[in-house]
């Protein structure tokens, strides 16, 4: 059987002309635009004093960087990380023979300038009594008084400077100003250190706090005093009250103020470090203000985002936002909303809505003003259009 070539490479066009005929002179139909069926929330249910949720971490409440007062070479260390001390115990040592040999030093000293203070008061005497008898001259009581008077200077300098020496000699042990845990140990034995060189970060154990930072929006509702409950993720069961002790006045990271709990009892299993979650509770937030919560899928952010696009930022507040509201015969209304803060998966709004009004609370992408729709009720069907 032969086939011949051109009718296999016309069989595409032949397909094409048939198509390309067959709509010739046929007139298209539009298709009826559908009546979309919508999801609705009926306005009403209202905003009650605000409840937030914020996670900030445990800090001991007292917290002290350790050094030793004098500086010298390191003997011992009796201490490591993360041990527990007792107040008062000792947790370093410095070599003491270089500072009890300075103490003798200094005793000696001391002792060269009492024999000079009692050897200028002699000559003192001596010189006064010939003045008075003519034997000697002022200059000569002059020198006398001047020279008595730098051997009592002298005196109360090697005085002075044996107080210090002793005063280091028994700061060569480091002890804990409170009972807490070794949070950092950065010394050893043999090493030499200096004044003020920290050697231990010490955290108490029975005083915690909770450092949250607090959004600026939050912050003008957080006052001193103020109560809390204080949950830990990693201990169940676990519940604190708490009351707010420091309000940061200095803005943070993020726009957020730092704020401290404390805490009113101490467990056992709480180490610092760890995460706790801080419960605020704004019974006067609302200030009497009517604020109803709807859906937060209600908000029209393509629609808002289209008219931003077409207008000027001014024209639009900053704390607005778009709805769809139902009218009485169905059709979609494009509502500004004065909106406030979040509430889970809710939205407070202060105005815009009165209760009763039903607007669009899901598949609002798909809308557009003065659409005709039809409310989708599971329990009884469509509602007449």
């Amino acid at each position: 059987m032969i086939i011949n070539p051109s009718i296999e490479f016309s069989l595409p066009v032949i397909l094409f002309s048939i198509i390309f005929l067959s709509g010739c002179g046929t007139d298209v139909k539009p298709l009826a635009e559908t009546t979309p069926r919508v999801k609705y929330f009926e306005v009403g249910e209202q905003a009650t004093g605000q409840s937030r949720r914020i996670s900030g971490k445990l800090i001991a409440a007292d917290t002290s960087v350790l050094s030793f007062s004098v500086s010298g070479t390191i003997e011992q260390v009796l201490v490591s990380r993360g041990d527990t001390v007792l107040q008062g115990q000792v947790l370093a040592v410095l070599d003491m023979e270089p500072l009890r040999l300075a103490v003798e030093q200094a005793r000696a000293q001391l002792n060269i300038a009492r024999a000079k203070v009692t050897e200028t008061k002699q000559i003192y005497d001596r010189t006064v009594t010939l003045f008075n008898k003519r034997a000697s001259s002022q200059a000569e009581v002059d020198t006398a008084t001047a020279n008595h008077a730098a051997a009592r200077g002298n005196l109360k300098a090697a005085q002075s400077d044996l107080d210090r020496k002793q005063r280091d000699l028994s700061n060569a042990e480091l002890t804990a100003p409170f009972a807490g845990t070794i949070a950092e140990r950065n010394i050893d034995p043999f090493q030499e250190t200096t004044v003020g060189q920290g050697a231990f970060l010490l955290q108490s154990s029975d005083a915690l706090e909770v450092g949250v930072r607090i959004p600026e929006t939050m912050i003008r509702d957080i006052d001193y005093g103020q109560r809390v409950q204080v949950t830990f993720p990693t201990i169940q069961g676990t519940s604190l009250t708490g009351v707010v002790s420091e309000i940061g006045s200095r803005v943070g990271a993020g726009n957020a103020f730092p704020v401290k709990i404390q805490l009113s009892a101490s467990q056992t299993k709480l180490l610092p470090g760890m995460t706790a979650s801080v419960t605020f509770n704004f019974n006067e937030y609302l200030e009497g203000s009517t604020v109803y919560l709807i859906p937060l899928a209600a908000i029209a952010i393509e629609f808002s985002m289209l008219r931003q696009a077409k207008e000027s930022s001014s024209q639009v507040p900053q704390k607005t936002a778009p709805v769809f509201v139902i009218d009485d015969n169905y059709r979609l209304q494009v509502r500004d909303v004065v909106i406030g803060d979040l509430r889970g998966n809710q939205l407070e709004v202060y105005e815009g809505l009165e209760a009763g009004e039903k607007i669009v609370s899901a598949g609002v992408t798909f809308l557009h003003e003065n659409m005709k729709v039809e409310l989708w009720m599971p329990e009884q069907g469509l509602t007449d259009g």
